[in-house]
């Protein structure tokens, strides 16, 4: 069957229907209620049914109406959201929310950001920076990076990177002291970071490379990654990176990392969405711009 004439009265349809009456129907439209009955009786006709009928309470629905109204109600619901959506990739919704770790965000997703926006100018984004496990089905966030095995309830989760975990230093600070063997850390001094989980990389990379007995030239500790990554890049020692973490340092060698040996963590970075927001054209194409922009090194 063809459409009816004009979409007014399918639009006048569903408000009843959802409403069960014709008053509330015609605030909602901004018209008088002889106009939405004028547009239910077209519809009626076009159709060669009844769809409402009225009774003590006001307005019901036959058989037929109701049949027609589980669907199309269901498919104004669908063209809000639509519109949402486009209205949100036009720029007219709240910005677009992403959660992760601070050092993170600052040593490996805002140098890869002017490549997003200049895809999708009409995006805003905002990080927000935080250690918490953020409830993405309760705050107002659309997006976050996890450590953690992808298996979160109620989310869809996309594989980033590894996260793997190994020495770092400057090649100036290895070229006046080379480290050709682990056991020359003695020679150096190891750079730390006082914050848990972070506080024992060195004890457990120490471990890993059979040298955990090894007692350095000396240490300086510092409060967070992003401070001791800065430390080993101006020479003060040797400092434990994660993988994400130096990707670009590594790539500009203004970091090198003078070992093999890591440690894979058995947790890896996921990009983690509700799964209820995760189609969301504006989600989805962040999602798919993180996808595409390359894992870490």
């Amino acid at each position: 069957m063809d459409l009816p004439p004009s979409l007014r009265c399918i639009r006048a349809f569903e408000a009843v229907a959802r409403h069960r009456n014709v008053t509330l129907a015609a605030e909602e439209l901004g018209v008088t209620q002889p106009a939405v009955t004028q547009q239910l009786r077209l519809l009626e006709r076009h159709l060669g049914t009844r769809l409402v009928r009225a009774d003590r309470r006001g307005i019901d629905l036959t058989a037929a109406g109701a049949a027609l109204a589980n669907r199309v109600v269901r498919t104004f619901d669908d063209l809000r959201e639509a519109l949402n959506d486009a209205a949100g990739l036009a720029g007219n919704a709240p910005p677009l929310t992403l959660a992760l770790l601070a050092t993170l965000a600052q040593r490996w997703l805002i140098p890869r950001l002017p490549s997003f926006q200049s895809l999708y100018p009409d995006i805003e984004v905002r990080l927000l920076t935080t250690s918490r496990l953020v409830d993405l089905q309760r705050e107002d966030v659309d997006l976050a990076i996890r450590v953690g095995d992808g298996k979160w309830p109620g989310c869809r989760s996309d594989f980033l990177f590894e996260n793997a975990l190994f020495p770092v230093a400057s090649p100036a600070l290895l070229a006046r002291s080379p480290l050709r063997s682990p056991d020359d850390l003695s020679r150096h001094v190891l750079i730390t970071v006082s914050s848990p989980p972070r506080h024992d990389d060195w004890a457990r990379w120490l471990a890993h490379a059979s040298v955990a007995g090894l007692k350095p030239q000396g240490r300086l500790e510092f409060a967070s990654s992003a401070q001791a990554l800065e430390a080993a890049a101006a020479g003060l020692g040797i400092a434990i990176a994660h993988t994400p973490f130096v990707e670009g340092d590594l790539r500009t060698r203004r970091l090198v990392a003078p070992f093999n040996t890591r440690i894979i963590e058995p947790e890896s970075f996921y990009l983690v969405a509700p799964r209820a927001a995760a189609a969301l054209p504006r989600v989805a194409a962040f999602r798919e711009w993180l996808l595409e922009a390359g894992p870490a090194t």
